[in-house]
């Protein structure tokens, strides 16, 4: 009968707790066993890639529905123009929040295994004994918390990949619907309990223009002193958890008066 983690981790603690560190052999031994048991109760990653697939492909759905609530005016036709990109985009959240959950997922397995470690090397023998049941629970819960995060871990890995999605997916069709501005907004805008970057809150309601865009290209539209969104060196949703995002603007119409060149001002009264 293949024994459970939780309960392999107590039997070790028990035995270690009873004769004290004897030797290396003996640590290693254990921890061997600890991490096969450990890696045994961990989901495989074709059952991450479908979870986290599942998510995504939720998300993905509701943002493409929605678009133009970021990119208003978008057409149907720009939509099935870049579907092939909007789909690249889903599969290399998946794939990247597949890679993250691994890596998290193994950093936990040794960060428990070197607790597990250094209790065993720095706790006196009979110690945790004299205290009963309770001293070798509260040992294993303590040693064991970077496992337990796991579940929790992933979850807020699927939730930052999330936001990263939503902000990809808006900038591919408003880049196909050849967006020439872009409107920064943060959640700590509406949502106050938020724990807002201070710079990001500062973006807030803040309009950055798109680089080499139709209308600048055309002499319709002037710099007029605001930045490039492409120098930024953090855009909405790169930096972990961040959950910013963009409206587009795709026409002149859509820009302060200040920012239309005598053309641009021309072609709008035409």
């Amino acid at each position: 009968m293949i024994q459970p983690f939780r309960s392999l981790l107590a039997e070790a603690l028990r035995e270690f707790a009873a004769t004290g560190y004897t030797s290396e052999a003996a640590l290693q031994d254990w921890l061997i066993r600890l991490r096969t048991a450990i890696e045994r109760e961990m989901p495989p990653d074709t059952q991450t890639r479908k979870e986290l697939a599942a998510v995504l492909g939720r998300i993905f759905a509701r943002d493409v529905r929605g678009i133009a609530k970021r990119v208003p005016g978008v057409e149907r036709y720009t939509l099935d123009r870049v579907a092939p990109s909007l789909r690249a985009e889903l599969d290399r959240r998946i794939f990247a929040g597949v890679d993250l959950i691994r890596l998290n997922r193994r950093a936990a397995v040794d960060k428990t295994l070197q607790r597990f470690s250094g209790w065993v090397s720095s706790t006196p023998p009979q110690s945790l004994l004299r205290k009963g049941g309770r001293g070798i629970r509260d040992a294993a819960k303590e040693i064991a918390k970077p496992v337990a995060q796991v579940r929790y871990e992933k979850r807020r890995v699927a939730i930052d990949q999330g936001h990263k999605l939503s902000a990809a997916v808006a900038h591919v069709v408003a880049m196909g619907s050849g967006a020439i501005a872009g409107v920064w907004h943060d959640r700590g805008e509406h949502d106050h309990g938020y724990d807002a970057r201070p710079e990001h809150l500062k973006r807030t309601g803040k309009m950055f223009l798109v680089r080499n865009s139709w209308a600048m290209d055309e002499g319709l539209v002037k710099k007029g002193g605001l930045d490039y969104y492409d120098d930024l060196e953090d855009q909405v949703a790169q930096l972990p958890f961040c959950s910013c995002y963009m409206t587009w603007i795709t026409s002149p119409r859509e820009i302060p008066e200040t920012l239309l060149t005598a053309k641009g001002r021309a072609w709008l009264a035409s």
